[in-house]
């Protein structure tokens, strides 16, 4: 450690968000470290651990970003104050913790960084466990009625696992950050369902789950139930369902997030929101609304700027795959260009074969990130899927897009992908 890491940590003072955020970068020996002894011991020491308002929380591979957004609309128009953290964000920081769907201030990040700061003594937090400490710090300030709580990375050694919620729900389960979850689907689907807990209720929303998940509720004697066993969806023209056993909604509002998997999102966080209808009720209106105005930046989110833009964080294959699948069920474009950017521990074959055919011309850039995969083996993975592929690279994210603006027509597509950092720096440009 250096010298500067070992003064004090109650004698550092930061005046801006940015040098807090900084400085956090720099406290761990680990970018991540799975384990809730550390963190445990100082939301004890800041009185955080035990909350006072109900708690949601969400894992999964894919669908954790839609599920949170989708839970906050509706208990939102509910009437509840709602508190919501996810990771990691799009472009500023301040958007991981929302209170009221409002992001929080650079005021209250600092004052929660400096409470957290005097807390830890010498213990070393992570970035995650700062952020993490600090959402329950602002939760516990804003008498928040309930949190909605999105896990980082897998469930049970998860920072946000430290806290015992009154929901779990696993979106879905895939090959992912398998250095740390584990090599197939049984090993991740324990993991995930670490946030489960006994005598509660416990959602799994994949159709087609590894046995580990359903094990893990037994085990633990979580009230569990899942998709296509328990309950279920129908989609109509402008219209669907969710019902089970003992609850069905119809009627239903597509949701304003883009994309068929959105249903299923959703079903799972209606039947969710149905086992605890004692401790939070929700009534139908506000189950319609919260539906129709849900947002989420870069969900398959679509504008139109000259030609049509699409911006997907899809990373991993499953994810790839819902791209793809979402793409088929729109008109075709004249033309595709894809701006393409990727991480290095990411399944970049498999990515480029569930999306070469949809794609006319790549536009291949390396993302602002220490684990950016090189433009060099993104373009050689392009031309192995493909003799005729039209690859193009740019040194930056930026300008793959910016020249993908100047050579789309009117009738072509714009397609950004690849990770959250690709979307984030396309969005941060304003062009």
């Amino acid at each position: 450690m250096s010298d500067s890491r070992a003064n004090n940590s109650q004698q550092l003072k930061f005046r801006s968000l940015d040098d807090w955020l900084a400085w956090q970068t720099t406290l761990h020996a680990r970018e991540i470290e799975l384990g809730l002894d550390r963190i445990t011991e100082v939301a004890k020491r800041m009185r955080v651990l035990d909350c006072p308002f109900k708690v949601i929380t969400v894992a999964g591979t894919n669908g954790k970003g839609s599920t949170v957004a989708m839970l906050t609309s509706i208990l939102h128009h509910a009437g509840y104050r709602v508190g919501a953290y996810t990771s990691p964000h799009i472009v500023h920081y301040n958007e991981r913790i929302r209170v009221g769907q409002r992001c929080v201030n650079d005021a209250q990040l600092c004052a929660s960084f400096a409470k957290i700061d005097a807390a830890r003594g010498e213990i070393s937090l992570s970035f995650f466990e700062f952020a993490t400490l600090t959402a329950l710090d602002i939760f516990h300030r804003e008498h928040v009625d309930v949190a909605i709580l999105e896990v980082g990375l897998g469930g049970r050694l998860d920072a946000t696992n430290m806290i015992d919620s009154d929901l779990g729900i696993v979106t879905s389960i895939g090959l992912d950050h398998t250095e740390y979850l584990g090599p197939d689907r049984e090993s991740i689907g324990f993991e995930k369902a670490g946030i489960f807990r006994q005598n509660t209720p416990a959602i799994c929303g994949d159709p087609l789950p590894p046995a580990s998940v359903a094990a893990t509720a037994k085990k633990v004697g979580a009230e569990f139930k899942s998709l296509n066993q328990d309950y279920s969806y129908s989609v109509e023209k402008s219209s669907w369902s969710v019902k089970s056993e003992h609850f069905e909604l119809q009627g239903l509002p597509l949701p304003n997030l883009s994309g068929a998997v959105q249903m299923q999102n959703a079903s799972s966080a209606l039947m969710g929101l149905h086992l605890i209808s004692d401790k939070l009720p929700v009534n139908f209106e506000a189950i319609k609304t919260g539906l129709r105005e849900v947002t989420l930046e870069g969900r398959f989110q679509r504008i139109v700027k000259g030609c049509e833009v699409i911006l997907d964080v899809a990373h991993n294959y499953d994810s790839a795959e819902v791209l793809a699948t979402n793409l088929v069920a729109l008109p075709k474009p004249e033309k595709t260009i894809a701006v393409f950017a990727i991480l290095s521990d990411k399944d970049l074959d498999g990515i480029v074969q569930l999306l070469y055919s949809h794609v006319d011309e790549w536009y291949v850039s390396s993302v602002d990130s220490p684990r950016a995969m090189p433009i060099e083996r993104v373009s050689a993975a392009l031309s192995e899927a493909s003799a005729d592929t039209i690859v193009r690279s740019f040194d930056t994210v930026e300008q793959a897009y910016e020249q993908a603006q100047q050579d789309a027509s009117k009738g072509d597509r714009i397609l950004v992908f690849g990770s959250i950092f690709t979307v984030s720096e396309v969005i941060a440009s304003g062009k």
